[in-house]
């Protein structure tokens, strides 16, 4: 049986209602014709689906739906299978940011049994204690201001026609984040691999200086990917270290700092996940049960080498353009969100792992080749304007959104723009 809803999650998490978004959306209806229709290489075509107030998540439902969460006001929305947004959330939880970083909504899926149970998960930072408040009259306190204190907390809801019911606590099972580091790090995202078991990814907490050791340790779910049974919020059967009494058995692999977007390679099953360090080579890694990803032994700030470390090196490391991935305070490009597309159904692009970069605005497709498709062999820009997250739906079509919109890639007509392609 899944674990009562505490008192705090009762008060913080429930549904509750939305306000009124008509004007918001009829606003919208209005500005939206100016933006989309996009032409872009590959003689694709970007299309507008729906608004959406920085969508850091999607996830598709088996009859054409797509739910979709906004990271800061804590909103599940749905676009029908008919391409219609619907106006009013399908829940909405009580959810916390800081400064606008990591903290939110931030995992959101669907139980691959919802044709028969109907139930949608999210994950988020509930909100434990507020920041201290600020002088407004200019002068200094006393005692400098914290920030908040915060936890991750995985729920589910069920589908009741497009309403979100029966509010389930799942785990809340996650270490409390510090007051020194609001907004950092914490909770990441969730998927259903194709096991049957979810996978959640935890951050860091962004404590590698003063805690490093706690980041390391099997005995806690920081800066791990975890593999758990959705039905009781424990751990998944045959994870790596169940054997181990002094572990958390929910650790499926663990050594990372922002492990926030992963993805299964359709055909291998294999996981494909990003993560970096505070200032430079974001990584691009195939993780694997029980192995080590080295964060946050990876050598001496500011990080010049981006293979120290015992662990698991990278297959690809991300960089802007005219950057190199080690540089300082500069390479970095922020990916938020990361899927596959299938040459199928895009046969301009060909199979490749789509990723979103939150700080560059790119949504590129990479290439992977190699005998176990651990090299990336090309890599082209498909347009400038991702900022959150990129999905598949089912049907193979490629979603992605902005701070204010999720769109649609669609085969267009041919266009003389070539793509930015280049090798790595």
């Amino acid at each position: 049986m899944p674990a009562r809803v505490p008192l705090y999650l009762q008060a913080m998490g429930r549904v509750r209602a939305a306000a009124p978004v008509a004007l918001f959306f009829a606003l919208w209806l209005l500005l939206s014709g100016c933006g989309g229709d996009e032409q872009l290489p590959f003689g694709l075509q970007s299309q507008v689906a729906a608004p959406a107030d920085r969508a850091t998540v999607m996830a598709f439902a088996p009859d054409g739906r797509i739910f979709f969460g906004e990271q800061f006001t804590g909103a599940i929305r749905i676009i029908g299978a008919d391409g219609e947004a619907q106006t009013e959330p399908f829940a909405q939880v009580d959810t916390t940011s800081y400064i606008g970083q990591d903290w939110g909504l931030t995992g959101l899926a669907i139980d691959p049994a919802f044709e028969s149970n109907h139930f949608v998960y999210a994950f988020y930072t509930a909100l434990l204690k507020p920041a201290d408040p600020v002088p407004t009259d200019g002068s200094s306190p006393a005692v400098a201001p914290q920030g908040p204190i915060a936890k991750p907390v995985l729920v589910r809801f069920r589908d009741d026609n497009g309403v979100g019911v029966e509010l389930t606590l799942v785990s809340d099972n996650f270490p409390e984040t510090s007051q020194g580091h609001g907004d950092f790090n914490a909770n990441g995202q969730i998927h259903f691999g194709p096991d049957g078991y979810l996978y959640v990814s935890v951050g860091d907490y962004d404590i590698f200086q003063e805690e490093r050791d706690r980041v390391r340790s099997l005995d806690n779910p920081i800066g791990k990917l975890l593999r758990i049974d959705a039905a009781t919020g424990g751990a998944a059967p045959g994870n790596p270290f169940a054997a181990d009494p002094t572990a958390d058995p929910r650790i499926f692999a663990y050594g990372f700092r922002e492990p926030f977007d992963f993805a299964f390679q359709p055909e291998s099953g294999r996981i494909y996940g990003t993560d970096n360090t505070t200032v430079s080579c974001e990584e691009l890694n195939i993780i694997e049960a029980g192995k080590d990803y080295s964060w946050p032994d990876v050598g001496t700030f500011p990080f010049p080498d981006c293979t120290a470390g015992a662990g698991v090196d990278a297959i690809h490391i991300f960089a802007k353009e005219g950057v190199t991935p080690s540089e300082f305070l500069g390479s970095f490009v922020e990916v938020s969100g990361i899927d596959f597309v299938s040459g199928v159904e895009y046969p301009q692009l060909g199979d490749g792992l789509l990723v979103c970069e939150l700080g560059t605005g790119v949504l590129r497709r990479l290439v992977l080749g190699g005998p176990n498709f651990e090299q990336v062999t090309a890599n082209d820009v498909i347009t400038t304007d991702c900022k959150r997250d990129v999905s598949v739906g089912p049907d193979g079509t490629i979603y992605y959104s902005t701070d204010a919109e999720i769109l649609r890639l669609v085969a267009g007509a041919a266009v003389s723009q070539s793509p930015s392609a280049r090798t790595p």
